[in-house]
């Protein structure tokens, strides 16, 4: 990428949008920042770019009138605020951050992770099972760690390893990771998507521009649903020309799938076929995380691991902070933190691992995606003893799951876990898996898992006095 005597406007001051700042200013471009927050935080980021030369304006509140050669958009930036108008409007390339980013690096093998859930786990899998293996590699992208850090600290490894985001595709232009993997594809983020086709259509970006010698390692149910969408893929100029590997908790047919408590392969590509790894070695639970663990085997054998030393890295990991995390029991009765479960397919994974019987007081809701919460009604009927829900969307869920459930509305997750524990008894399930975002009522979704975590403490100390 040359950024020498060009002009690049940054919109967006976060994490990314201060990586890909100074990546340019190190390149010597001319740097314009804009963000239309003016929140404190980022004051010390401005002040920090400015006395590196960067024109840097906060608090925006009108298109910006500069003309600029290059355009480098945050993936917090939405298509109709004021920012996302002028990235349509400026003339010139506008790249996500991610491209920026990884153009400074092109060369080196990449593996990129996309999905609606198990991005994170799938990541941070690979990065274990590579890092252990003589492949070291730096887990970037969408995980928290800008893809522009990455580049603007040289850090060269034999494998780039991304987590990519929707938000982060939408402004590609030839990024192209040699092994792609699609974890799922489900409903999320229908607030800044029109129509579910427009968000699965914008994940399908991260095949867009791979050849016949790449690799894609799809979900057998997103491959199904890739099948079905075929003009519309034509339409946007998706097509798969990579060699297709695809895996299944579920599905025989998938190339990786279950048998009799193994995940095993059918020897497709010339990958070893037969028994890769028994899942009761695992510490990760449920059916989805056995997916996360098939495709990052996967992606890893492809990158040069041998299968028996994926495998045995493979089941050293542990489940991440938020992640259908046991964080306590009290009583014989369980508490589980699934604070990531921010859309309604993620609390469907997390309630197949619950026992059945309605043995589950369910902790749901949060801010509005505009999601359809149905769908769920199979396991609240057979698994949930009761939901108890926060949040502004608790009202539009109520009605949803009323006939299926008894719903009872809380004022906040303090008083939605005070009521749990008073009706939960031993043998029983406390599961916080919200179906939808935290940013209602907290900072993240990491902030109320950890605030979930202190009052199970709370209510564990009470209940030994």
């Amino acid at each position: 990428m040359e950024s020498e005597q060009k002009k690049i406007a940054v919109l967006g001051l976060g994490s990314s949008g201060m990586a890909a700042a100074q990546l340019a200013l190190k390149h010597g471009a001319e740097v314009f920042v804009w963000d239309e927050s003016a929140l404190v935080c980022l004051e010390e980021r401005a002040a920090q770019l400015r006395a590196l030369g960067a024109t840097v304006e906060l608090g925006v509140k009108s298109l910006p009138q500069t003309r600029v050669d290059l355009t480098v958009i945050s993936p917090g930036i939405t298509p109709e605020s004021i920012l996302g108008r002028f990235a349509s409007q400026a003339g010139g390339k506008v790249l996500s951050e991610l491209e920026y980013g990884w153009s400074f690096m092109q060369e080196i093998p990449t593996i990129g992770v996309t999905g609606t859930n198990g991005k994170t786990t799938t990541t941070e899998l690979c990065s274990l099972i590579l890092n252990e293996n003589g492949i070291p590699t730096c887990a970037s992208g969408n995980i928290g760690y800008p893809v522009s850090s990455l580049a603007l600290e040289n850090r060269r490894f034999p494998v780039n390893l991304f987590e990519v985001s929707s938000f982060q595709l939408e402004r590609i232009k030839n990024f192209r990771p040699g092994i792609a993997l699609l974890t799922n594809i489900t409903p999320d983020h229908l607030e800044r998507y029109p129509a579910l086709e427009d968000y699965f259509l914008t994940k399908l970006e991260i095949f867009s521009k791979q050849g016949a010698e790449d690799w894609s390692v799809i979900q057998w149910g997103a491959f199904q649903q890739i099948l079905g969408q075929k003009e519309k893929c034509r339409e946007k100029k998706i097509n798969l020309k990579s060699r297709q590997i695809t895996y299944s908790a579920e599905a025989s047919q998938a190339d990786m799938h279950m048998q009799d408590g193994w995940i095993v392969y059918n020897g497709s590509h010339g990958l070893p076929e037969g028994k890769w790894l028994d899942v009761k070695e695992l510490k990760l639970l449920g059916d989805h995380n056995l997916e996360n663990v098939m495709a990052a085997l996967l992606a890893t054998v492809l990158s040069g691991v041998s299968v028996h030393q994926a495998c045995q890295s493979a089941v050293k990991f542990e489940p991440s902070d938020h992640r259908c995390q046991l964080v306590g029991v009290v009583k014989g009765v369980k508490y589980i933190n699934d604070s990531k479960a921010t859309n309604v397919d993620a609390t469907r994974q997390a309630l197949k691992m619950v026992p059945e019987g309605k043995k589950t007081w369910l902790i749901a809701g949060g801010k509005d995606k505009g999601f359809d919460f149905g769908g769920l009604e199979d396991l609240l009927s057979c698994r949930v003893h009761g939901a108890i829900l926060i949040g502004e969307t608790r009202e539009r869920i109520c009605r949803e799951w009323e006939q299926h459930v008894h719903c009872m509305l809380a004022n906040s997750l303090e008083e939605a876990v005070y009521y749990a524990a008073r009706n939960a008894v031993a043998g029983e399930v406390v599961l916080l898996s919200p179906a939808c975002s935290s940013f209602d009522m907290f900072k993240s979704y990491a902030h109320r898992g950890e605030l979930f975590r202190e009052y199970v403490e709370k209510v564990k100390k009470e209940k030994e006095i």
